[in-house]
């Protein structure tokens, strides 16, 4: 077999197989998709989304530029000259495995992935296909270099890896998706709606994580919300969603997976005097929901919430969170307007709940936990910036996304 152009690329050992193979990438990806849609049958999902009148949104497809991505770092994670991957990749691959089963990837979709990344590989470096479990004897009977012996080896390693990961979830009976009914639809500002579910099991993560979400106005896309509720027997969860999730109905159902991220409160020996939460925008989703936690906990700390938005208009959720401040007496609520206020929440925080005579870092020796959650990494990365710059440890701080 010859590839279909002419080059010399050094296939004598794995560092130059993958840094050849790096190179090819856009090329050996092409080839594995024709290969894997004559291997594998289509995707078939255990939840679609479904617009209100019933209709069920197709599959949706696995983004190429996620498995590019994945592709291109997994081989940064290849050690010496063997078919191994760092610790940090394994982790990194098995998470993949967990991910992909929200699209409706399955066992037999991993063996057939694994023939056609072989496959486009020995395609593209003009090489016969020897099948999996390879060896170098056999390799050597087929004139195959060894280093594209070894990565031939390295890819059904890592498919392997990405399949123990669907595997352990499979068996540890973690849903890999769950379908949720739009109960209420509650319009608050131009640009927040809050859209109240019922899912199909309580099985949605704990307090303060966040969900993928898949709705029939974007059916190709995962969202990522946190529910303003901690997890309960009904399964009732609320998105504080922004204008770009389009306009959601009564009766639709949404499709979560995923549960993931870490904020929380911790209970028992190790739990905090008192707690500085940090919400921007919609990001007072996932605190609102670690405040009804707390509050079922015998002797919940002493917590401030503080909730930045640009103007007065976005305090979309002030009335219910006085309510709570009235409820519960240990917490306490301070909005911050940009516009009026000419502060970040951050800001606001570190003059009051965080000013001590020993100054910020004091605050957190004396056993603070500061929380931050915001609407995008960059917004969040911001307030977390302010708060260390002013002293705060960073160990202290628990920031999502």
């Amino acid at each position: 077999m010859t590839p279909e152009r002419g080059h010399a690329d050094d296939l004598g050992d794995l560092a130059s197989a993958v840094q050849a193979a790096r190179t090819h990438i856009d090329r050996i990806a092409s080839r594995a998709r024709t290969h894997l849609s004559t291997l594998a049958a289509p995707l078939a999902p255990a939840h679609n989304p479904a617009t209100s009148d019933g209709t069920t949104c197709p599959p949706s497809p696995v983004p190429p530029d996620l498995l590019r991505r994945a592709v291109l770092h997994a081989s940064n994670g290849l050690t010496g000259s063997q078919a191994e991957f760092t610790p940090a990749h394994t982790e990194y691959l098995a998470y993949l495995g967990r991910d992909l089963r929200k699209f409706g990837v399955t066992m037999q979709h991993y063996v057939a992935a694994a023939e056609a990344a072989g496959r486009a590989l020995c395609d593209e470096f003009g090489h016969p296909y020897p099948g999996v479990d390879l060896t170098y004897r056999r390799a050597g009977e087929l004139g195959i270099p060894d280093g594209l012996t070894e990565l031939l080896q390295a890819v059904d390693n890592a498919v392997r890896i990405v399949a123990l990961g669907a595997v352990e979830d499979d068996d540890a009976g973690i849903p890999a998706s769950l379908p949720a009914t739009v109960l209420e639809v509650v319009p608050r500002t131009a640009q927040t709606t809050v859209v109240r579910l019922q899912a199909s099991s309580p099985d949605t993560g704990w307090a303060g994580q966040t969900l993928e979400v898949r709705t029939p106005a974007s059916p190709d896309d995962w969202q990522q919300y946190a529910s303003a509720l901690p997890p309960n027997p009904a399964g009732y969860l609320e998105f504080h969603c922004p204008a770009s999730a389009g306009e959601p109905e009564v009766g639709e159902t949404w499709v979560v997976a995923n549960p993931a991220g870490g904020l929380g409160v911790p209970t028992g020996d190790d739990a905090p005097s008192r707690v500085v939460m940090i919400a921007v925008g919609t990001g007072l989703a996932a605190l609102r929901a670690l405040v009804l936690d707390v509050s079922g906990t015998d002797t919940p700390p002493a917590v401030d919430l503080f909730w930045g938005v640009d103007t007065s208009r976005d305090l979309y959720g002030l009335d219910d969170l006085r309510g709570l401040e009235r409820g519960f007496p240990w917490l306490t609520v301070t909005p911050v307007v940009a516009d009026e206020d000419h502060t970040t929440a951050a800001e606001t925080a570190l003059t009051t709940a965080l000013r001590t005579a020993s100054g910020a870092g004091a605050a957190h020796r004396d056993g603070t936990l500061v929380l931050v959650s915001g609407e995008d990494a960059a917004t969040v990365g911001d307030e977390v910036r302010v708060l260390t710059d002013a002293g705060v440890d960073p160990e202290q701080i628990f920031a999502e996304p």
